[in-house]
């Protein structure tokens, strides 16, 4: 029984949520502001060099291309919008949260308390009512509260921006500076690097010796490096062990303390 009671006490003191709303609201300074960014396609498309680290078979392939991309005119609006009266569409939160907790209980404790056996009494229905009240209250906040009305509105200087996905790709040649380089800890080995064929490959000693590199040394990192630049993002020794892997499983195997992952794409 005193479960019970001490049920309906949290029930009662649980409730109140719309008016908690309405008191966060009275703390506030009655504004929001938001940021969107806007775009709009113009005729403009820029074509640039790109590489990447591609996996065809048990080895690793160079893909050298020219993409080319659309070009979008970019700017930035902040918005200043003013609250009407509460914070607008909030109050659905007490309506189906408490809704539920309280329709619950309100069932929970009408079955119960009709069986003579279970010694619990109906008047903790009572309990339930804040619930109800509350429920009450946040429906009227809901449909007498408007959205925020936009009070000021500023727009950044507009730029040119390439899109991410690009609308064509072309495979070239690659460059004689264009290295696959495979970098461990100071404390396990020196970096080493592979020159890349035009057509993308490296000769089959130089795969061999990047595996076996790459097998040998933990924490290995490979990227694309054109000259003495980094061109690509580093490959960290799991994940490229696994790309290899996944791409033939009778290739190069992965070790124990690497987690087999999805290639990059």
């Amino acid at each position: 029984m005193s479960r019970w009671l001490a049920l309906g006490a949290v029930a009662i003191f649980s409730s109140g949520c719309g008016l908690l709303i309405d008191g966060a609201y009275l703390l506030t300074d009655r504004h929001t502001h938001q940021q969107v960014e806007q775009r709009r396609p113009t005729d403009q498309s820029e074509t640039k060099p790109e590489r990447r680290l591609a996996f065809e078979g048990p080895e690793l392939r160079v893909a050298c291309e020219d993409v080319t991309r659309g070009v979008d005119r970019v700017w930035t609006v902040d918005k200043d919008f003013e609250y009407q009266g509460g914070l607008y569409q909030a109050h659905w939160i007490p309506v189906l949260l408490e809704g539920i907790i309280g329709g619950a209980l309100a069932i929970g404790i009408g079955v119960r308390c009709q069986d003579p056996t279970s010694q619990i009494s109906c008047n903790l229905l009572y309990g339930t009512i804040p619930f109800g009240i509350d429920v009450s209250y946040s429906l009227v906040r809901l449909l007498t509260i408007n959205p925020p009305k936009l009070v000021d509105k500023r727009l950044t200087a507009p730029h040119t921006e390439a899109r991410s996905e690009p609308s064509s790709r072309v495979a070239v040649a690659c460059d004689s500076e264009t290295t696959v380089v495979a970098t461990a800890p100071a404390a396990q080995g020196a970096r080493v690097q592979f020159p890349v064929e035009p057509h993308g490959w490296l000769r089959p000693e130089e795969q061999a010796e990047l595996i076996a590199y790459t097998l040998k040394h933990h924490g290995t990192q490979v990227a694309l490096y054109s000259g003495n630049r980094q061109v690509t993002p580093d490959v960290g020794r799991c994940e490229l062990l696994a790309a290899m892997k996944t791409a033939n499983p009778t290739g190069a195997n992965v070790p124990p303390d690497c987690v087999a992952s999805a290639p990059r794409p």
